[in-house]
């Protein structure tokens, strides 16, 4: 049965009498190494499960064939192959690794220079397109767990990459591109975290949102609120309501709605949610309670989840909204600044 808790690699080796201890040594590195004696089966488990393995090991000196005898030349070619293969059709490229106790002259000959993307430090390092099994396992399996961290980020981009490229377009700063890839990994991958881990991110999930008003300040969308963004003031000019001070006298008026209504109403609910749950329970009693809500639905991930995903739609419209209307000057004539002084100071 899977170890929903351990990053899952795929192994192809064929010696038996090793099988047991290696597996075992990487349960302590955190990973869980699944063993096909050759490529015939390997490759079926690969291309049923493939976003399942985080890893690919391959013993140079395997069977490409379940009855064929050990070739390091045949089978490499023809694991190499296919995983390039399935990675074009897949859009999705998983890490692969030589280990090998055999003949090093006849393996490196065999290795491509595919495995350069996310293992070249390593031949700098080491002059060496394999991991030796009787010195570099435990090193191997370092990497693994390094890499299985980048190709996470990878796969984030392609499934995103519209969005990623809308945070660039619109000058969202830097920050909120890490903090949304921060937050986006973990609802495809959720063994990358720990579910206690995840909902410890909130502050990440008030950064997306403060770079996103601040890039809507630079462009006039939104008046500049100085060292602080002001979460709330900014959400009520975007649904077209003034920000007002506790008299009701407008500090910010608005004069026209610039999110559409079903966008306004999920602002509102994050903007109400997500500071709060940046800090630690208030003793105040209307206060959002983040413990005692992540309590009462299990520990799920999935408030935190929805909020990213809606960020992606947030995103993508201020984009299409930007293309539109690119004049700063003209932005600003949709509000008005009535008191300075309070503006800036909240």
């Amino acid at each position: 049965m899977r170890n929903y808790d351990l990053i899952q690699v795929l192994w192809v080796e064929d010696d038996g009498s090793i099988i047991n201890q290696y597996k075992k040594d990487a349960y302590y590195a955190n990973l869980e190494l699944v063993s096909y004696p050759c490529w015939d089966d390997a490759r079926e488990a690969l291309e049923n499960e493939y976003d399942r393995w985080s890893a690919i090991i391959l013993d140079a000196k395997c069977k490409h064939h379940r009855d064929s005898s050990d070739s390091a030349v045949v089978f490499l070619r023809e694991a190499l192959k296919d995983i390039s293969v399935l990675a074009e059709k897949k859009q999705s490229v998983i890490p692969w690794y030589v280990l090998t106790g055999g003949d090093t002259t006849e393996v490196s000959d065999s290795i491509n220079d595919e495995r350069l993307r996310w293992d070249s430090d390593w031949t700098r390092s080491s002059n060496k397109k394999y991991y030796s099994k009787n010195t570099d396992t435990g090193m191997l399996y370092d990497r693994i767990r390094t890499h299985a961290r980048y190709s996470y980020c990878l796969q984030i981009h392609k499934l995103y990459r519209n969005v990623f490229e809308a945070i660039e377009e619109c000058k969202i700063d830097d920050a909120a591109y890490n903090a949304l890839e921060d937050l986006l990994i973990p609802v495809h991958f959720p063994n990358a975290i720990e579910a206690k881990d995840y909902n410890d991110k909130y502050q990440k999930a008030r950064d997306v949102l403060e770079y996103i008003f601040r890039s809507m300040s630079t462009f006039g969308i939104l008046p500049n609120w100085g060292k602080q963004v002001n979460l709330t003031a900014s959400s009520l000019l975007l649904d077209n309501m003034d920000f007002k001070n506790k008299d009701d006298s407008p500090i910010v008026t608005s004069r026209a709605r610039i999110l559409p209504k079903e966008l306004s109403r999920i602002m509102k609910v994050m903007v109400n949610i997500i500071p709060p749950f940046c800090h630690s329970d208030s003793g105040i009693e209307d206060n959002v309670r983040k413990k005692e809500y992540i309590n009462s639905v299990d520990n799920s991930t999935f408030l935190l989840k929805s909020f990213t995903l809606q960020f992606c739609d947030l995103i993508l419209w201020y984009r299409n909204y930007l293309r539109e209307h690119p004049d700063k000057e003209e932005n600003a004539k949709n509000w008005e600044v009535m008191d300075e002084k309070q503006l800036k100071r909240r």
